[in-house]
């Protein structure tokens, strides 16, 4: 039977002194459930999406995705509970080692506001940020576990799933044909889904 593919992000950033409040948030999960709509199209397991802001930790399956918005690297849960290895520049996903389960996050100020606390923010904020959370799902999905699906980074001709440390993605960005089918790929062959880090989210 099909399901409902939940998509969880858990905001430790707060704001951002208003620069990426409630309305922006809302904006940004609404741009994330079309991204994800036009790639379950063909996935047997899923006929809906729902991105929530608001998930506990006893919410998510295997078959669910979450996402970590924080303010910076300084609070990166990768660093506390992943395998080591550098952190990502918007963002990083990395197995924890303690339990397996898939940590995905990203880092709002250096997104929003290119790093610097007293920054304005930048132009399509909202969608820049869901193209920095879809980049971080398709690694929690794709490469970050064994066997790899699909290395993110080596993907020709993707356009949120490319190499983005020599060239960062931008809030004009969206994802094409070959980005989605990376990820209905990654669907297909996970068949027992890929199990989410909990262990921040609201109880």
């Amino acid at each position: 039977m099909a399901q409902t593919l939940n998509v969880f992000l858990v905001n430790q950033a707060g704001d951002l002194s208003g620069r990426f409040d409630d309305s922006h948030r809302k904006t940004c999960a609404a741009t994330l459930k079309t991204y994800f709509d036009a790639i379950i199209k063909s996935v047997a397991r899923y006929n809906a999406v729902d991105v929530k802001w608001d998930g506990k930790q006893g919410d998510p399956t295997a078959f669910d995705f979450v996402c970590y918005v924080l303010t910076s690297q300084k609070g990166s849960i990768v660093a506390k509970k992943g395998s080591g290895g550098s952190l990502g520049i918007s963002g990083s996903t990395m197995l924890a080692t303690a339990d397996k389960t898939m940590i995905s996050e990203v880092y709002l100020q250096q997104i929003v506001q290119n790093g610097d606390p007293r920054g304005n923010a930048t132009a399509n904020r909202e969608t820049l940020v869901a193209n920095c959370i879809l980049h971080e799902l398709a690694h929690n999905l794709l490469d970050a576990s064994t066997p790899i699906v699909t290395d993110v980074h080596k993907l020709q001709k993707g356009v949120i799933l490319r190499d983005t440390d020599t060239r960062p993605l931008t809030g004009t960005d969206a994802p094409n044909e070959v980005d989605n089918g990376a990820v209905r790929g990654g669907f297909g062959r996970r068949t027992s889904g890929v199990k989410q880090f909990v262990g921040e989210m609201p109880t």
